[in-house]
């Protein structure tokens, strides 16, 4: 295994997992990890199961295939007990729809990788959860975890106060929570623990930054809500069917076109005296709870869930994704420790449409890194814009049907002037457009892209001094 990478160790059983192992081997090599599998690691001569526990202490991950063979196989059984003994991340998955899981591995979250088809979006999920590893340097102990947190987004400090007095039973919450981030079967979700959840639009997100406030629910007439809420989770169910710019015929009234994720410390929101919270979506359930001793009971397995539920948990699962935490009155920015949008395109975007004071004092919060999984990826959007001095090279993530669409450019150079293009058709993967006619001198320009009729990408071209 390789020094400086994840090194990872892929147990499988060869009757039924051996193809799925070699192609994860490959794809996760290709990511960057270190992968250690039997069929081409030990050498002649060497004693297997020496090669397979000097593998096994060596890994920072075993990725475990859950199979039908491997359930009966004495072999697997033993490497994945070696694994727990040895405090290894586990993380399943799922060879078969109904593949039978060893009762020592219940408790952990598994992938399901037995559709084929969806083979591309659950090797994202396991990169998102790996990556967690990586980029965030989960250790054991509760306090290292909150430190390392700081280091990759360049955070705002954790657990801040808020300019209020806290609930009486604010320590009760605090150690919940550390005992909350020592379950296993958290794995690399554990990061999700430390943060509270709001999605929005990238333009009513815009105006919160503008004014340091998220305001409560709108009303719609027949009810009146002065709550704020946060869900514990990404990936939310009501974002589902939300997500994402859609053809004008598709569009709904609460449809998040450009959805942008603020991530707010977990503690200091839920320790204020008049918040409370849910074990369910709120407005089903008409309950809510507001002291640690009710929090110690959410059923957070299932709210923290992630990967298809099995049908015979299905429903609970679901239900408690829609666990939230209500602030009366809306909620101040103080606790704000993350601004996430899907991509550096949507960053570029929501700088863009900012003023200039709150540009600079969110910038360094902002982050559109797509290597976590935090958002659903449906409907349509730019996902990388490249300027230069005369064209514009547009990548798009594409929606799963073919409805077409209108892509219009509009470029404003600093020197005068407004120049559109204007594309119709099913939406391509990538588009080169002319922004600049040749007759103009290179210049700055300002560059809009909307996806019909919604703003996709706002951004600027600065070209170098010497050549203005």
């Amino acid at each position: 295994m390789t020094e400086g990478s994840l090194n990872i160790f892929i147990s499988y059983a060869r009757e039924d997992g051996k193809a799925l192992a070699l192609r994860l081997r490959e794809d996760l090599r290709a990511a960057g990890c270190s992968v250690w599998l039997d069929v081409s690691q030990i050498q002649g001569g060497e004693s297997w199961t020496v090669a397979i526990e000097d593998a096994i202490e060596a890994c920072d991950v075993g990725v475990v295939l859950l199979s039908a063979a491997a359930y009966h196989s004495r072999f697997c059984r033993a490497e994945q007990m070696r694994l727990l003994r040895k405090g290894k991340r586990i993380i399943p998955l799922l060879v078969q729809p109904l593949a039978e899981i060893p009762l020592y591995l219940e408790h952990l979250n598994y992938l399901d990788f037995s559709e084929d088809a969806l083979y591309t979006a659950r090797l994202r999920d396991l990169l998102s959860d790996l990556n967690t590893q990586r980029a965030f340097g989960l250790l054991s102990e509760p306090a290292a975890e909150a430190e390392s947190l700081a280091r990759p987004f360049r955070l705002a400090k954790l657990n801040r106060r808020l300019s209020v007095p806290e609930k009486r039973d604010a320590p009760s919450f605090r150690r919940e929570l550390a005992k909350l981030r020592r379950q296993p079967w958290l794995a690399g979700r554990v990061w999700w623990t430390y943060f509270l959840f709001y999605c929005a639009d990238l333009e009513a997100v815009a105006e919160m930054l503008k004014t340091g406030y998220i305001p409560p629910i709108q009303t719609d007439g027949r009810r009146r809500d002065d709550n704020t809420y946060l869900y514990f989770r990404p990936r939310t169910p009501d974002l589902w069917h939300r997500e994402g710019i859609k053809p004008v015929a598709k569009r709904g009234r609460d449809d998040i076109a450009r959805p942008v994720y603020l991530l707010f410390d977990l503690e200091t929101v839920l320790c204020a005296p008049e918040t409370r919270f849910s074990a369910g979506d709120p407005w089903q359930t008409r309950k809510t709870f507001a002291t640690a001793n009710a929090f110690e009971e959410l059923p957070f397995e299932h709210i923290y869930h992630d990967g298809l539920p099995r049908p015979d948990t299905r429903d609970e699962i679901l239900s408690a994704r829609r666990a939230q935490v209500l602030v009366p009155g809306g909620l101040t920015l103080e606790p704000l420790q993350m601004i996430w949008c899907r991509s550096e395109a949507e960053v570029e975007t929501l700088r863009a449409v900012l003023p200039p004071d709150a540009r600079r004092r969110c910038a360094p919060l902002m982050t559109g890194r797509a290597d976590f999984n935090l958002f659903h990826r449906r409907g349509a959007s730019v996902e990388q814009a490249v300027l230069e001095a005369r064209t514009v090279l547009l990548r798009f993530a594409t929606p799963p049907d073919p409805t077409p669409m209108t892509v219009r450019v509009t470029c404003k150079p600093q020197g005068g002037g407004v120049y559109r293009a204007e594309w119709a058709g099913t939406l391509p993967d990538s588009l080169t457009v002319q922004a600049v006619p040749d007759a103009l001198p290179v210049q700055p320009y300002t560059l809009t892209v909307h996806l019909d009729a919604v703003l996709a990408y706002q951004g600027e071209y600065w070209p170098d001094a010497g050549l203005i």
